[in-house]
């Protein structure tokens, strides 16, 4: 059982790292560009994906899994956690606060998560977590003051509509 938990706790490390990977390489921000393009932050814009991150996030994932030398029951077991956490990130949820004090210093929130998806790249380049909050904060690429209603969702270079259909 530990570990198990504590190749869970690898395996979100190494999801924090490609999403870095993602911001840090041209290539793959050419490729994750399109999740950042959507301009309405909801629960479909995990779903705007481009191919070529999913190709290479299954070669990077699966090194990972082997590198860690993780059971397929414990990579099931986080595969639903992850996605189950990517939805929920994304959705456009208002936490009430009770829990959100709670949560807020362990896993990520909507509210958070919200801030990466800014048109500013010093904030587009934070909150890169998924499950657990820590990773952001150990790598200092976490902000957390930053007013919801000032944030604009997508990337500047594609704000218009018609740079968007061009993708």
């Amino acid at each position: 059982m530990q570990e198990a938990i504590i190749a869970r706790i690898l395996l979100d490390y190494t999801n924090y790292i490609w999403y870095i990977f993602l911001r840090k390489i041209p290539l793959l921000w050419r490729f994750h560009l399109v999740h950042h393009s959507d301009r309405d932050l909801d629960i479909t814009t995990v779903l705007h994906v481009y191919s070529g991150e999913i190709i290479g996030s299954v070669f990077f994932r699966s090194a990972a899994i082997i590198l860690i030398g993780v059971t397929p029951l414990t990579v099931l077991v986080y595969e639903i956690v992850f996605e189950a956490a990517t939805q929920f990130n994304h959705g456009n949820l208002k936490i009430k606060f009770g829990l959100k004090k709670y949560t807020k210093f362990l896993n990520v929130t909507p509210r958070m998560h919200g801030i990466n998806h800014s048109e500013i790249k010093n904030e587009t380049d934070s909150n890169n977590s998924n499950i657990f909050l820590w990773w952001a904060k150990i790598h200092k690429t976490i902000q957390l003051l930053i007013p919801q209603s000032e944030i604009i969702i997508c990337v500047r270079s594609y704000q218009y509509e018609k740079e968007l259909y061009a993708l």
